[in-house]
């Protein structure tokens, strides 16, 4: 029993201000209380407490006239309403994603409504180029409907909706844009200690699928490939604060996968950067879509009941069911596969491929060598074969130069020195070198080449002989010590 009360097509109305000896609000009130005082058909009313705690499972509502004054009514009379304070928890992380949001340097709204009555978003932020990031605070058990139906209701509205919560088996998990953090207490969200986010915020990497790898093989499911294959994988040391500031800036954009036979079992939603998410985009054939409104992903199937069948509404029962149901961790921390592979570039290679390197190898080298130009005596020689395509040689016949006549005695051509290697400063190399030119200068072995426990210069320190003062450090300070 309530005095507010919901209209499909009118929106919220307050049935304690109708004044039925005004005409036009005596005709508002047979047009809702219905036809022939009967009840307003299912669907037309409903619960405004009912409607913002569980939009999923709506309850419709019925008028009636009680002492002259009217009223609504649960169809469903076991429905009770128990006073449901905002917790402190709730309350500290609301102003919490509101400070951060500030601090970021865009603006904020707490418990912004809807014109039409249908939403209340608990932080709305007003991000970068006209986005609108609408911040949910979920640390209660939320069904999966609920969570899809409040999800498109944001969407509609125009808004981009991030779910945050502290519980690895909310039902939101996977089922909207959401990131996790920590179960604390309201002293410690409010005092400002960091809030890292533990889940629903993904980078794209390349992973070995080799035996070191913990799951098979994503494109076989079994054994290991050897390849390199993409994988979304979870990002750690990220803060809800620089979250919240990243996402209105539009550095992180939410992402949706939904599931796929053989690769992915559960749709996944994720926020990653806007670089890596068209960086996907760009390598596989995924489209930059949203579920259609409506759709529940992943609502695992339970064994039947077998209960006897029940017209009326058991919202109270199964109230007392929802901790068991969401006790199964739905964030397990674990990579998504994005279906991108890259073949290995040690592993074994057809000999086509290999043959083909091999010319491509050959080419380049007739091509960055100069050949020295040898005097020519006699009649010009057919055109060279051209170098250009290295693939076409084995399918094109090298066309015979014309026999020359050969000079008794050739001349001394001079061949290009090889070039000396390049050693690169501070590398192994360098390092080995210096040490032997070292060993050289001090007439011992390298490995017996080490510094002066003094001043640091190089001397005979190891094997035998050795000492960790070179000869004047060591004299040094025998005199230096008295007798």
């Amino acid at each position: 029993m309530a005095h507010g009360v919901f209209h499909k097509e009118l929106g919220e109305i307050n049935l304690s201000e109708l004044d039925l000896n005004d005409p036009a609000d005596a005709r508002l009130w047979r047009q809702l209380y219905g036809i022939k005082g009967g009840k307003t058909p299912k669907g037309h009313l409903e619960c405004l407490d009912c409607r913002e705690r569980d939009p999923g499972c709506p309850q419709w509502m019925f008028l009636q006239m009680r002492q002259g004054r009217p009223i609504a009514v649960h169809y469903t009379s076991s429905i009770r309403h128990p006073t449901r304070p905002e917790s402190p928890r709730h309350k500290a992380l609301k102003e919490r994603i509101a400070r951060a949001a500030e601090t970021a340097g865009f603006s904020a709204e707490l418990e912004a409504r809807a014109p039409d009555g249908r939403r209340r978003t608990d932080v709305l932020v007003h991000g970068d180029k006209g986005l609108r990031l609408g911040c949910e605070i979920q640390l209660s058990y939320e069904t999966g409907p609920s969570v899809s139906k409040r999800t498109d209701i944001a969407r509609a509205d125009g808004l981009s909706p991030l779910w945050t919560t502290d519980d690895r088996g909310a039902p939101l998990i996977d089922r909207a844009p959401w990131a996790r953090i920590d179960h604390l207490p309201e002293v410690a969200i409010s005092s400002g200690n960091a809030l890292l986010v533990r889940g629903g915020v993904k980078e794209l990497e390349m992973v070995r699928c080799d035996r070191t790898s913990p799951v098979p093989c994503p494109d076989r499911n079994y054994g290991r490939c050897n390849q390199w294959h993409g994988a979304w994988s979870p990002v750690h040391g990220m803060h809800l604060d620089q979250l919240i500031g990243a996402t209105a800036g539009g550095q992180y954009v939410p992402l949706y996968l939904p599931a796929r036979q053989g690769r992915r079992g559960r749709a996944a939603h994720m926020w990653v950067t806007a670089q890596d998410r068209e960086t996907f985009l760009d390598a596989t054939d995924e489209k930059p879509a949203l579920p259609e409104p409506g759709t529940v992903d992943d609502d695992e199937p339970a064994a039947p009941a077998r209960l006897a069948l029940n017209r009326n509404c058991t919202y109270i029962e199964a109230e007392k069911e929802k901790k068991q149901r969401g006790s199964i961790p739905r964030d397990t921390g674990a990579s998504v596969p994005t279906g991108i592979t890259v073949r290995d570039q040690t592993a074994p290679v057809s000999p086509q491929a290999r043959a083909s390197t091999f010319l491509s190898h050959v080419a380049s080298r007739h091509r960055a060598v100069p050949q020295p130009a040898i005097p020519h005596q006699g009649p010009p020689l057919a055109p060279a074969p051209s170098t250009t395509d290295p693939l076409a040689w084995p399918n094109k016949p090298l066309q015979q130069p014309t026999p020359v006549a050969v000079p008794a005695q050739p001349l001394p051509v001079a061949r290009p020195a090889p070039p000396a290697p390049v050693t690169k400063p501070g590398s192994a190399a360098a390092r080995q070198t210096d040490r032997r030119a070292l060993a050289t200068r001090l007439g011992c072995r390298p490995e017996q080449v080490g510094r002066c426990a003094s001043c640091h210069e190089p001397t005979v320190r190891y094997g035998d002989g050795g000492n960790p003062l070179r000869p004047c450090c060591k004299a040094h300070r025998t005199r230096s010590v008295p007798g």
